[in-house]
């Protein structure tokens, strides 16, 4: 496979699999990577880890232990770590928002212990990328890729009521508990793999079989978001390495040309959107999620400007989630619209920031494309962000506590502020 000769490679020392505090690490990942819970049941997924359920013992015991091992990471570096906190403000203020989001909560004692846990991800993300910069933090990831890639071979073959959804035609969902969620999260893993350049045979094996059983889960999910999520990740990933190959003015050139087909394909998803979700055995209501998107808007704008707390709004025949609930017929646990659910949870108070966080970062990324200052780290916290933006159109992960998505969005957000603070230091 060709790959692009990225400015600045990190030629490191110990490999990240004799490190014993990456290992330390990758437990709390994996707990974020399946949302917290890898599903057992054999019921179809209405709703989970909103304010109408708290979780289990277990679980419950489970995010102390991750979040006390996060602590302890993090404490070892704790004068790094305030320092990269200064430099990624904005971040942090999503986590504050949250805090603050418990004195107008419909449930205050969830909105905390959420809020929490958001600051604490916050926090971790912010710590990974300090303490793996350059390509190790890809390194990390893509082992982190792969134990949760061999959980999900291992909830297929050996136990199938968990990683396939008898609901939905025996689609394969692995330990992500629903078929969209499992796709998006191996779209991301694909990214990773396809960023990562092992030095070793071990780690060739395990870059080789993330990128297999990604591909394979993607398409085994069934999923047709996860699909087109899928495919525009890899176009996303060459295309930036075609541009990296380029000389400047030619690389403007071509992004130039490359707006008028952009432009044509939106003109005609437009003209035949009816048509093409046909072809992708899709329904005009998008599987009722625009029927659950006109059905919120209500609810927004009672509080359109603080919402109903953070993790507070869904929670079921009770609160403002009632109306929805009744008029849907069905007891969702998300908009299916990230944004919808921040201005829901939060209101613009919340989602304001994050547009200026994901601004902020685009900005910068067009800037590293621009004067071709790529490396490995940033090329793939260039293609996470649209990749997440996306994502958030039919899904809801935007500043959810145990979400991959977010987490990766994090970390690609804390890599492009490092690198706009190296630039200004420079």
């Amino acid at each position: 496979m060709a790959t692009v000769a990225y400015i600045g490679e990190e030629k490191w020392g110990a490999s990240i699999l004799t490190e014993v505090s990456s290992w330390l690490a990758i437990v709390p990942t994996i707990f974020i990577a399946v949302g917290g819970r890898i599903q057992t049941d054999t019921a179809p997924v209405a709703f989970r880890f909103t304010a109408m359920e708290e979780g289990s013992l277990g679980r419950q015991l489970t995010r102390l232990v991750c979040s006390f091992i996060i602590i302890l990471l993090i404490s070892k570096r704790i004068r790094e770590t305030l320092t990269a906190c200064r430099r990624s403000k904005l971040l942090l203020v999503l986590p504050v928002i949250a805090i603050a989001s418990v004195i107008w909560s419909q449930n205050p004692g969830h909105t905390l212990i959420d809020a929490l846990n958001l600051l604490i991800t916050t926090l971790f993300a912010i710590h990974l990328q300090l303490r793996y910069p350059s390509g190790r933090i890809i390194s990390f990831l893509n082992i982190a890729a792969f134990i949760a890639l061999l959980l999900c071979a291992g909830s297929v073959v050996a136990f199938p009521n968990v990683g396939i959804d008898a609901y939905q035609q025996g689609a394969w969902r692995g330990v992500f508990g629903q078929r969209n969620n499992c796709a998006a999260a191996c779209t991301l893993f694909l990214v990773v793999a396809l960023h990562t350049y092992p030095r070793g045979i071990i780690e060739k094996l395990i870059r080789s079989s993330v990128l297999l059983l990604s591909v394979l889960f993607i398409v085994m999910s069934g999923s047709r978001t996860g699909w087109l999520l899928a495919a525009i990740a890899v176009a996303l990933t060459y295309g930036l390495r075609f541009t990296a190959r380029i000389r400047s003015l030619d690389r403007i050139l071509f992004l130039l040309i490359l707006i008028v087909p952009v432009c044509l394909s939106a003109v005609l998803v437009g003209s035949y959107f009816n048509q093409i979700l046909s072809a992708l055995d899709k329904d005009p209501t998008l599987t009722q999620r625009t029927i659950i998107w006109a059905q919120v808007v209500p609810s927004i704008e009672k509080r359109p400007w603080l919402g109903y707390g953070y993790s507070a709004f869904w929670m079921g025949l009770n609160g403002e989630s009632m109306q929805t609930v009744l008029r849907t017929g069905w007891m969702e646990g998300q908009a299916q619209d990230g944004y919808l659910d921040i201005l829901l949870q939060v209101g613009l108070l919340g989602l304001i920031p994050v547009v200026l966080l994901f601004l902020r970062g685009l900005g910068r990324a067009a800037t590293l494309v621009r004067c071709n200052l790529l490396d490995a780290s940033r090329s793939l916290a260039i293609v996470l962000l649209p990749l997440i933006l996306l994502e958030n159109i039919g899904e809801s992960s935007l500043m959810l506590p145990l979400s991959l998505p977010w987490f990766f969005a994090l970390i690609a957000l804390a890599n492009l502020e490092s690198c706009r603070a190296h630039s200004e230091e420079v």
